[in-house]
């Protein structure tokens, strides 16, 4: 698969089940798909992952401020980082403002188009980039 860039048709199936997400349980929107592949796919995943992973690692794609969804970080290290830079900004008299934002529905919106876009754009491409392609 990883040499030709194509997974077989016949391993493209999962089962989809309804996750309760929160708040009101009878409407749809309050609940997300989870796809439970097969234990190939499973394994398939994870050294697509890691390619992937490595690639921007190897090649400085991803920022060093990016803590979500990385091993060797936590979304912890960001809040002790903006805590420090919070108390000696206030140390300094300094003037601190923040904005946030709650993503807790973010990823109910990914652009698939957006995200094969950004692939090309970081030169995952070629064979991966055809594995990964759904269309």
């Amino acid at each position: 698969m990883l040499a030709q860039g194509n997974y077989p048709e016949r391993l493209k199936f999962s089962l989809i089940k309804l996750i309760y997400k929160s708040r009101d349980k009878s409407l749809p929107s309050n609940y997300r798909p989870i796809s439970l592949l097969p234990a190939f796919s499973k394994i398939f995943e994870k050294v697509i992952y890691k390619r992937l992973f490595d690639h921007l690692k190897n090649n400085a794609i991803l920022n060093e401020h990016q803590y979500g969804f990385r091993s060797e970080v936590s979304t912890e290290n960001a809040s002790h980082i903006v805590l420090n830079e919070i108390l000696a900004a206030m140390n300094s008299k300094q003037m601190v403002g923040g904005i946030f934002c709650d993503l807790h529905k973010a990823f109910d919106f990914i652009n698939h188009v957006v995200l094969l876009q950004k692939l090309k754009f970081y030169r995952a491409t070629g064979k991966f980039y055809n594995l990964v392609n759904r269309t």
